[in-house]
């Protein structure tokens, strides 16, 4: 008899223990696999309509670019796909393909936050491929001996293709810009692979590959900690503006970053190539903003002084939402009183006072606000010879908007491949953002960026005038295809001089 009730209390409690661990209600970064947590179909839908909401009082035009209908029709779609549990991973899926409705490059998610702030011993295994002609091919792998050119045709189990496709789902673009988000794509398949399943210091990666020497064979690949990968990439990284002037005085400078710890020292490094260029009588200049996300508007726009040869004024109209995440909401409080005591001492005069009418309108008003600004430079110097932009679809944000500015002003030839928006302007001025229970962090614009000569809404990207793409024997051979183009030969780029400011 005993045993009977033992059988019988374990029969009515098993199942209420099983149920309890099928889904999640909150997903914990230090705790819970991406891959392998399942969270709860209501829990979902919660985060989904917090994250319409939120879209709605926060950014300045979310149906701009597709339209009431499709904004609104991409919501529900998003609602009905929380119908069943899902994976983290693939509960991100929904939000990323919610959020590619929009089109708007500054409102989207990391999917390599997973990767880093997961659990303490969850273990990466990173690597970069390209896409040529259709197949895949190993660019670079973190502490493995894999050939740089091989073509990977599978990893573990899962072919290329399939990589690629989540890793598109998990991307973003900026108006029609579909090549430079296939770019992206690219670039976010070795975080897709990291994502798809959980790995530990131990295990090994079966990479199926086609070797230099045509042979077909399969290698191991050995994973690493997150924090060690994240340690040593740090210890790479560079200031974001290098320089070099050749024998025929061509100069390529080359502008990683509009996002400068600081703008006054960003500006004097800038001064410091073109005082250069102007010493040596430079020829030709040639511009990379290959991978510059973007970044300070005025960081953009002093470089834009150099090259501004009509010397006319750069007009651009902000279109601004207020709302508790807007640039006015966000300024400390020190700064936040130095623009009310400026605004209030010149008011109803000048563009502050816009400004200030703006910041004291009620939540949810929107406007438009034209800043025209005419740049100027240290050296009072504008250089005049033939200028080359080089962009590709990692040129985002700020690079946009100069390279619009380039093309507008036919200041010279762009070169590379497509970058991240158009000549329409670009969304921007993100505001982070979390969801309650998927944890989800967010990035959501704030602003809406268009060239005043713009009337109407433009969505085909900036599509370069020479297409310059890498080939195999390039990325073997660790050549860079846009100077192997130019015929120039690339040197030790020169150190900007560091202030102690």
């Amino acid at each position: 008899m005993q045993n009977f009730y033992i059988f019988l209390v374990l029969t009515i409690l098993l199942p209420v223990q099983g149920s309890t661990q099928d889904c999640l209600s909150y997903f914990h970064y230090s705790k819970d696999e991406i891959s392998q947590a399942k969270l709860c179909p209501e829990a979902m839908k919660a985060d989904i309509e917090q994250l319409h909401e939120h879209i709605l009082t926060t950014h300045p035009n979310p149906s701009l670019y597709c339209g009431v209908e499709a904004f609104v029709n991409g919501y529900k779609r998003a609602l009905a796909s929380c119908s069943s549990e899902k994976t983290m991973i693939e509960f991100i899926q929904i939000v990323t393909t919610y959020l590619a409705v929009m089109k708007d490059s500054h409102t989207n998610l990391n999917p390599r936050d997973y990767l880093y702030l997961g659990p303490k011993d969850r273990a990466v295994l990173p690597f970069f491929v390209v896409r040529i002609n259709g197949k895949f091919y190993l660019e670079s792998v973190y502490k493995n001996n894999l050939a740089i050119g091989s073509e990977i045709l599978q990893i573990d189990s899962y072919p290329m293709d399939s990589l690629f496709t989540v890793s598109k789902t998990l991307s973003f673009t900026e108006g029609n810009a579909h090549l430079a988000q296939e770019e992206i794509a690219e670039r976010m398949i070795g975080a897709t692979f990291n994502l798809l399943h959980r790995a530990n210091l131990t295990d090994v990666a079966m990479f199926k590959v086609v070797d230099l020497n045509g042979d077909t064979l399969v290698q191991k690949a050995h994973y690493v900690k997150s924090a060690q990968y994240l340690k040593d990439r740090s210890i790479q990284l560079h200031g974001p503006i290098q320089y070099f002037i050749d024998k025929d005085k061509r100069c390529v400078l080359t502008i990683e970053s509009f996002d400068p710890i600081s703008l006054k020292k960003f500006k004097k490094q800038i001064d410091a190539c073109f005082s250069e260029i102007r010493k040596q009588n430079v020829q030709e200049l040639y511009i990379d903003l290959r991978d510059n996300l973007g970044g300070m508007l005025r960081a953009q726009e002093y470089v834009l002084s150099y090259l501004n040869l009509s010397g006319g004024p750069l007009q651009m109209n902000y279109l601004y939402k207020r709302s508790r995440f807007d640039r006015f909401a966000s300024l400390p409080f020190y700064q936040e009183w130095q623009f009310m005591n400026r605004a209030e001492r010149v008011y109803p005069n000048g563009l502050i006072s816009q400004e200030y009418d703006f910041y004291k309108s009620p939540l949810g008003t929107t406007r438009t606000i034209l800043y025209d600004y005419t740049p100027q430079n240290r050296l009072g110097y504008t250089y005049r010879g033939k200028c080359v932009l080089i962009t590709n679809g990692s040129s985002m944000s700020a690079s946009v908007l100069f390279a619009g500015w380039f093309k507008n002003e036919k200041r010279g030839e762009i070169i590379g491949t497509q970058c991240m928006g158009g000549i329409g302007g670009t969304f921007g001025n993100s505001a982070a953002y979390t969801l309650d229970h998927s944890n989800t962090h967010l990035m959501v614009s704030t602003l809406k960026f268009t060239p005043k000569d713009r009337v109407q809404i433009e969505l085909n990207a900036i599509d370069p005038d020479h297409v310059i793409q890498i080939n195999r024997q390039q990325l073997i051979q660790h050549k860079d295809p846009v100077l192997e183009y130019l015929n120039i030969k690339k040197e030790l780029k020169k150190k900007i001089k560091k202030d102690n400011d």
